[in-house]
């Protein structure tokens, strides 16, 4: 590295790691985690086949939707208790307890006959089915070196993607033999994902396990997520975020058939939204990974509001198949940096909640975007297209200011000390070089981005 701070483009530490590269060096260990991932995936059946199941069982249609309902609000729930877990006990354990009761009460959910007991495990099979999550992300942080943390969870992503296209299917076929078979699958896969985990915690690390010290400095939990301002503002942007995006699934049919289009055409959309992730999001991200975090999330979202404000010029099938595939861009320049972020930058002892509250205002945009949508739609078909752009504007400024450049100081370009507070007030950081953040000038450093989540 120079005496200007500038590290050489050519130096080891400043060269990013190609598909291939990225998939020969993934330790075993993460590999376990992205296998057992995909398992629990391909066997998630419960929230997509859970009216259906209880309107056989001859529950009428509301008191499934309470069901589904309970098994949602334990969902978000379980993110935010699965970061706090995380943290206090280890990503692996967080994992290993969370899939294991999943499994007991999916099991037990085929033998329960009763409306209240049906909704109270619902509610609960949905938190602990989600508890893994920031414990697997943060896992992924962990047990990978940072410049391959961009790539390492496209791939991340592309299993999740695989486990939920194939999984419905999956499903499909065996309700034609049983229903109660899709719950003891599922309940398999989970176990499996349990199993996996424990491999985990044999393997050492740290695996996130609070220390005294952690305890002493993390005891006020999201509070000190909460005084992080700079990252409040990232996570500003992802809510703004996902109320554009989940518009495909709400404004965008409701606009496909005022024009005239058929289901099968709104399902042809949905179709190459998915394969162009699962085939071609690594790919863009072997060259993503190259841009500064906040380039890389602030260019994602503002090409999913572009393809979103295109819908504004239908009603030509293929203005709707251009504005699908620049949104669908968006996703996977955005995403993967979107998803490292927040792991990337929490102090070691509160990844996961930092991971967890990420996901959390993307869940509350998924909630309420469709209200928004529908309402402004039905006021006037264009405006909920406009509105996206709108929104989409203060995104990518959130996103600026949430995911702002450490200062520097000094001629070697360091970053401030060790667990200096943020500009913005916010939690401390750990101390970032110019090579563990791989920003020098010469040498534009790794994607970083915050996820998203979007599940």
């Amino acid at each position: 590295m120079s005496t200007t701070g500038q590290a050489s483009p050519k130096s080891p530490e400043n060269e990013r790691p190609s598909i291939v590269q990225t998939l020969r060096s993934i330790p075993a260990q993460i590999w376990l985690v992205l296998v057992g991932m995909l398992i629990n995936r391909l066997g998630n059946f419960l929230q997509i086949y859970l009216v259906l199941y209880l309107t056989a069982k001859g529950f009428s249609a509301t008191e499934a939707g309470f069901a589904l309902g309970a098994y949602g609000v334990g969902s978000v729930a379980g993110v935010l208790m699965g970061g706090s877990a995380s943290d206090r006990i280890g990503y692996a354990w967080t994992i290993v307890g969370s899939m294991a009761l999943a499994s007991v009460l999916t099991l037990s959910l085929v033998h329960l006959d009763s409306l209240p007991a049906v909704i109270a495990v619902a509610a609960v099979i949905g938190l602990s089915a989600q508890m893994y999550r920031p414990a697997s992300s943060a896992l992924l942080v962990e047990r990978t070196p940072e410049e391959r943390h961009v790539m390492v969870f496209a791939v991340y992503r592309m299993a999740f993607n695989l486990g939920t296209t194939a999984g419905p299917l999956l499903g499909a076929l065996l309700i034609s033999y049983s229903y109660d078979l899709i719950f003891y699958i599922e309940a398999v896969a989970q176990f499996g994902f349990a199993l996996v985990a424990l491999v985990l915690v044999r393997s050492g690390g740290r695996a996130g396990a609070m220390t005294a010290a952690d305890k002493e400095t993390g005891s006020r939990s999201y509070a000190a997520v909460l005084r992080d301002t700079r990252y409040l503002m990232f996570l500003v942007a992802l809510f703004l975020n996902a109320v554009v995006y989940i518009q495909h699934t709400s404004a965008l049919p409701l606009q496909l058939k005022a024009d005239g289009h058929s289901v099968a055409f709104y399902s042809s959309l949905l179709s190459l939204n998915a394969i162009m992730v699962i085939t071609l999001e690594l790919l863009f991200t072997k060259y993503v990974q190259h841009l500064p975090g906040r380039i890389a999330v602030a260019l994602g979202i503002g090409l999913v509001g572009v393809g979103m404000n295109l819908y504004v010029a239908g009603p030509a099938m293929a203005m709707y198949v251009v504005a699908t595939v620049v949104w669908t861009v968006g996703e996977m320049i955005g995403t993967p940096t979107a998803s490292a972020w927040p792991g990337r930058v929490a102090p070691e002892h509160l990844r996961g909640r930092y991971i967890a509250a990420a996901a959390f205002p993307m869940q509350i945009g998924y909630a309420v975007g469709p209200v928004i949508g529908v309402a402004a739609w039905q006021a006037s078909a264009a405006s909920v297209w406009w509105l996206c752009g709108v929104l989409t504007v203060l995104a990518v400024a959130a996103t600026y200011i949430g995911m702002a450049e450490p200062r520097r100081s000094g001629p070697s370009g360091a970053a401030e000390a060790t667990a200096a507070p943020d500009e913005g007030g916010g939690a401390p950081r750990q101390a970032e070089t110019a090579e563990t953040t791989g920003r020098a000038e010469q040498a534009p450093g790794p994607a970083e981005k915050a996820e998203k989540a979007t599940s």
